[in-house]
């Protein structure tokens, strides 16, 4: 409509002869620009508003099953909390051995326990004549003993672990729906090493592995304990147990947690690095089978119990479970 009433007032200034005929070509080509631009502008803004996503960053948030309400992954920074860093170099230096190069943890078991044992501790004579279960066994002894001896075992214990209950575990679950003026944690946490010991190619190593969950005689040769609860060991009721590996734990290498007590629904915990598992071993049976797989984990347990549950535990004054000693307070000295 703009263009025909455009046209028809340049014939008819061109029939007064008041202006040139280009002039009025050179109008109606402005015109036009104009009116489509003043017409498509909105229209694109319109669709551009609506077709293109507002990209926000990735965050990863905290899951849980409806099946298994005590589980709970918990995500946070590697940067912050760069652990695998801090084993890896407490098991490839140390005073009482030479540098061992590990480009990955996964393969520690392509080690020998002479690798990460002081000289003379192990006798040379039982590496020619050790069975397989015996090197396993030997192998998780040696990477223990380089562990607790290291000073990073310290910087974890004094920096590392304190700081992640404040900031991730109390953030995350035990501070969030309520004011917690302590969070009592586990002073002193075991680093464990499920050492990978695939089956052999013959039949009767096949025929000898006890592929159930739980194990039917209660455990699996190489591993690290027997079927239980921490209630068994007199642990306090209100613990609430977290598992944190620093290599990526799956199948038969990963822990096996039963989704309520004596249900027997035993399920592996799937974690990545930087990635951990909140759940209930007190009353939840637990154990890690025979890892048949080609990967070893490397993986911190902890335990840490609210200010307000241990508050209302009655704790035996005669056990080991004693804030000061076992447990220690991650908001005392914060």
């Amino acid at each position: 409509r703009i263009i025909v009433i455009v046209r028809r007032t340049a014939e008819s200034m061109m029939k007064r002869r008041r202006i040139i005929p280009v002039a009025p070509l050179i109008i109606i080509i402005i015109i036009i620009i104009v009116a489509v631009s003043i017409v498509c502008i909105p229209t694109r803004i319109s669709a551009l508003s609506t077709t293109v996503p507002i990209i926000r960053p990735a965050v990863l948030q905290p899951s849980s099953s409806g099946s298994r309400p005590n589980e709970r992954c918990i995500s946070f920074d590697t940067g912050d909390f760069p652990l695998r860093e801090l084993v890896t170099s407490a098991l490839a230096g140390g005073d009482n051995n030479a540098f061992v190069e590990i480009d990955t943890l996964e393969q520690l078991h392509l080690f020998e326990p002479e690798d990460f044992c002081a000289p003379g501790k192990i006798r040379a004579s039982n590496s020619h004549n050790r069975t397989p279960l015996r090197r396993v066994e030997l192998l998780r002894r040696a990477l223990t003993e380089r562990w607790k001896g290291s000073p990073q075992k310290r910087i974890w214990e004094n920096e590392y672990l304190p700081r992640m209950v404040r900031e991730v575990v109390g953030t995350n679950t035990m501070m969030a729906s309520q004011h917690e003026t302590s969070l009592i944690y586990q002073r002193a946490p075991m680093l464990r090493f499920h050492v990978a010991w695939p089956l052999l190619d013959n039949d009767d190593d096949k025929n000898e592995h006890d592929g159930t969950i739980p194990p039917r005689n209660g455990r699996n040769p190489g591993t690290l304990a027997a079927v239980h609860t921490d209630a068994q060991y007199g642990h306090p009721p209100g613990e609430v147990n977290f598992l944190l590996p620093v290599t990526q734990t799956f199948g038969s290498n990963s822990l096996y947690v039963e989704g309520a007590p004596n249900r027997g629904d035993f399920e592996p915990f799937d974690l990545a690095y930087g990635e951990m598992m909140q759940w209930s071993g007190n009353n939840h049976r637990h154990c890690s089978p025979r890892n048949i797989s080609n990967s070893t984990r490397v993986s911190f347990d902890f335990r840490v119990i609210p200010g307000s549950v241990w508050q209302q535990t009655d704790t035996n004054p005669y056990s080991s479970f004693q804030l000061g000693s076992y447990y220690m307070d991650a908001l005392e000295r914060f």
